[in-house]
């Protein structure tokens, strides 16, 4: 079995990369990739320790990238990726992160304000790679009063209320970041350069009127090697179309669980959805050479 998403404190993950490994030596997982979003620093941690004496699998270098389509943000996974050419890229660069997400979070404090929100009016970002999105939409759910200005599914959801609200131009949360993230095309030349291969991420996370059309358009860029089918926001018929769809356009599989730890309490390390395992088969015809 093996877990090709995963997120640790370089990003916006609960856990230590050394945690990580230990978890997955008690499940058993073959292999797995740690892909902080635009970071690669879980790796430069991993450096400082000897890693077998914690996980016998192997892991794959690994990231997931924030990219611009549409007008909208995707996600873009790169495996097998040599770490110092994706650094030397400036594309997983902490500074620019923390700079960029901050900047965001005051117009979203702002935001806030106009609409009479409650909201702590000292937030920042600093240390991990949390997003502004993240950071207010826990924010405003400290405040029970705010609750009636939101759908129970935006409440609920960070997920929706990113995905509807913050990329959706008829919201008073509208935010354009995609003036800030690389095209696909761009974001997939890093990763090729750095030897590695890209995957769309989780197609049916993002909200979209037909999903079938999205995912033809993006694959029409011939940018990609390949599709993230098995994901915990991906039912398992969702995956069997996602499986299909890759042997039909002769695209390669990867699949995760967008493992957070108690960020996101239901998902599971090693498992898609609820005692799905993530089969290594999927792996195997593009296993890179350079694992760790």
């Amino acid at each position: 079995m093996i877990d090709l998403h995963i997120h640790t404190t370089s990003s916006d993950g609960s856990e230590e990369p050394i945690d990580i490994l230990i978890k997955a030596q008690q499940l058993g997982l073959k292999y797995i990739s740690i892909t902080d979003h635009d970071s690669i620093g879980a790796y430069t941690k991993l450096r400082k320790i000897k890693t077998a004496d914690y996980y016998k699998g192997k892991i794959i270098p690994g990231c997931e990238l924030s990219v611009a389509y549409r007008g909208m943000p995707i996600e873009i996974l790169g495996y097998g990726i040599d770490l110092e050419t994706m650094d030397s890229t400036g594309i997983v660069s902490d500074e620019k992160f923390l700079e960029r997400e901050n900047e965001y979070l005051k117009k979203l404090m702002g935001i806030c304000k106009s609409l009479n929100l409650s909201y702590s009016n000292n937030l920042t970002i600093k240390g991990g790679k949390y997003f502004a999105t993240q950071v207010i939409h826990s924010d405003l759910k400290k405040y029970p009063e705010n609750e009636k200005h939101f759908t129970k599914e935006v409440w609920e959801s960070l997920n929706v209320f990113y995905r509807t609200c913050v990329n959706n131009e008829s919201s008073p949360f509208f935010l354009n970041q995609t003036t800030n993230y690389p095209t696909v095309k761009e974001a997939a030349n890093i990763i090729h350069k750095a030897g590695g291969k890209a995957f769309l991420a989780h197609l049916y996370g993002y909200f979209a009127d037909d999903y079938e059309e999205l995912l033809n358009s993006i694959v029409s860029l011939n940018e990609l090697d390949g599709i993230e089918c098995y994901h915990s926001l991906h039912t398992m018929d969702k995956t069997k179309h996602l499986l299909d769809y890759c042997s039909e356009h002769k695209l390669l599989t990867s699949g995760g669980s967008d493992y957070h730890g108690i960020i996101k309490p239901t998902v599971k390390l090693g498992e898609s959805i609820s005692n799905v395992k993530i089969p290594y088969e999927i792996l195997e015809p593009w296993l890179p050479s350079n694992t760790i």
